[in-house]
């Protein structure tokens, strides 16, 4: 294994950040992959951190994060509220209910939490005795990001790591990449490969079951000669449906066997139940086998309250068919209908379906998804280090880059540009006319790329355009979710606007006002992130995702 030497040459550690969770790197002058273990007031060894926060309630101020908020959360009179789940906040359907009451914003959370999070991750490398001194440019980062998050979400955490000090602004963009979980999942599974005896023109399927997601992608493997890549034989998708949902899920549950008892309840002895659940319970119950689950109480039931029927001796009694009902099956249903709708879009034989992530970690779930699709999977499998799989697979993409070298496109993408207009398909309210004569329409939408596309990654797509000396101007980006006919405006149903980058135009003396200056631009869509290069006589810019435009307004 051996790193290109455009990264070696910039940066010795290789970091990679599985979101909030936890965290793999390497080193230039090392094969070894090596994992954080350790986490702040959590015993043990173990490979991820809860993505909790704990806030003071009257001044706000952060007081704990990871298992230490946890604990904050345990003592029976409480002074602030422990802030969970927050990395589903970026995804598109969250409410703003789910929110925090701190009053605080999505970025000053997460800010908060990858602050003390990176701190950490720091001071770890900084314990062995290869990583003695700390210096920015010695470290490039990756993080892994769901295959659902939009364009913006991955902006938002762009921002975030500036915000919480981990890059700068005067970083070379590439300090930090996005690679999506399931395919830094894929690159961790082909490593494997031998152990299943794929070959060339397999295909297999990852099931990234995380936390907050799952999201899944089908591959076919290429060989040539020694070099074995892979590319996407679907768009992939995926959905809120992680196991934090199975915690939800749990809690309503408790709610509805306390009764009005849950009122009385101190938070922290909600808090205490679930702990045990989760640590406990959670990915290792076997409900064909127990026909009742008992949670053994840490406090004595009167100063829990009574509710007929569910508690006995300590310890809250629920039934297998409650528990299948009302916390594991709306979750599973969700995850197995996830996998159906790959295997339609793929319509071809899969060999394999690798199971991943901390919630693929469930044998509960594997043995649902092996009896489901048992007859139309040739196997599936749980790879070893699973909940490993997604921030290990991130750190093989920056050593060894091209393992990947086609996807196909999630969304159609254009630009607004004023094209000649057309009437009666033109709306005339859009009409305007140019410099040069000519009436235009000002709101269309120039197609780039269409949804379903496959890309490959070391292509751009080139554009041409002029501005008229000496304005400054910007690429107004758009995109589309929809299924049907590419849009004819930038206001059609189901079309958003996801940047405007600034190009400002460059002092040309040998140019008069009005004279036509060309824009050349280059798409590239088959990064994580969306890129454009533009070159406007002699000047070249570079960005990436939304978060320079907002920098440059």
């Amino acid at each position: 294994m051996s790193l290109s030497p455009s990264i070696s040459a910039r940066h010795s550690r290789q970091v990679a950040l599985h979101r909030q969770t936890g965290c793999s790197y390497a080193l230039s002058d090392d094969e070894e992959i090596y994992d954080v273990i350790q986490w702040p007031k959590q015993g043990g060894f173990y490979a991820k951190v809860p993505t909790l926060l704990y806030y003071r309630t009257k001044s706000g101020r952060c007081m704990d994060w990871g298992n230490g908020a946890r604990l904050h959360s345990f003592k029976p009179l409480q002074e602030g509220k422990l802030v969970q789940q927050f990395k589903l906040w970026l995804a598109e359907d969250v409410d703003s209910e789910d929110m925090p009451l701190t009053g605080q914003s999505v970025v000053d959370v997460l800010s908060d939490y990858m602050e003390r999070f990176h701190e950490h991750i720091l001071g770890e490398l900084q314990k062995t005795t290869i990583v003695r001194n700390y210096s920015v440019e010695d470290y490039r980062y990756i993080l892994t990001v769901p295959a659902i998050w939009s364009d913006q979400a991955k902006a938002i955490m762009r921002s975030v790591f500036s915000r919480a000090g981990i890059i700068g602004s005067e970083d070379p963009p590439d300090r930090l990449t996005m690679i999506s979980e399931p395919e830094a999942a894929a690159l961790y599974c082909e490593r494997k490969y031998n152990a299943w005896n794929l070959q060339h023109g397999d295909r297999f399927m990852i099931v990234d079951a995380g936390g907050g997601t799952v999201d899944l992608i089908i591959y076919e493997i290429e060989q040539q000669g020694d070099r074995r890549t892979l590319n996407e034989l679907t768009k992939g998708h995926g959905g809120m449906c992680g196991s934090a949902h199975i915690d939800n899920n749990m809690r309503k549950l408790l709610n509805k066997t306390f009764g009005s008892c849950i009122e009385t309840m101190p938070s922290c002895t909600l808090e205490m139940i679930m702990e045990t659940f989760v640590e406990k319970i959670k990915f290792n119950v076997d409900l064909s086998a127990h026909p009742q689950l008992a949670i053994i109480l840490r406090r004595r039931r009167s100063a829990i309250g009574s509710s007929s029927g569910s508690m006995s001796e300590g310890k809250i009694l629920l039934t297998a068919e409650e528990l299948k009902k009302e916390v594991y099956g709306p979750v599973f249903q969700q995850v197995v209908d996830l996998v159906e709708t790959q295997l339609q879009e793929a319509c071809v034989f899969i060999n394999a379906m690798f199971l991943v992530g901390g919630f693929g970690c469930s044998e509960y779930l594997y043995n649902t998804l092996r009896d489901k699709f048992s007859n139309t999977v040739g196997v599936v499998v749980m790879p070893p280090r699973g909940e490993l799989a997604v921030v290990r697979g991130a750190v093989y993409s920056l050593l060894c880059p091209g393992v990947i070298t086609s996807k196909i496109l999630r969304r159609t993408y254009g630009v607004r540009t004023r094209l000649p207009f057309e009437e009666g398909l033109d709306p005339e309210e859009s009409a305007i006319v140019t410099k040069d004569g000519v009436k235009r329409c000002g709101t269309r939408f120039d197609l780039i790329a269409r949804k379903g596309s496959r890309i490959r990654l070391d292509r751009k797509i080139s554009r041409t355009f002029w501005v008229a000396y000496p304005k400054h101007t910007e690429v107004d980006m758009y995109a589309y979710d929809g299924d049907y006919a590419v849009p004819r405006q930038i206001t059609d149903p189901g079309v958003v606007k996801i940047a405007d980058f600034p190009v400002k135009m460059p002092i040309l003396h040998d140019l008069s006002y009005g004279d036509r200056v060309n824009l050349e631009i280059d798409f590239i869509f088959g990064l994580t992130e969306l890129q454009i290069n533009v070159s406007m006589a002699g000047s070249r810019f570079q960005f990436i995702s939304l978060l320079d435009a907002e920098l440059n307004d």
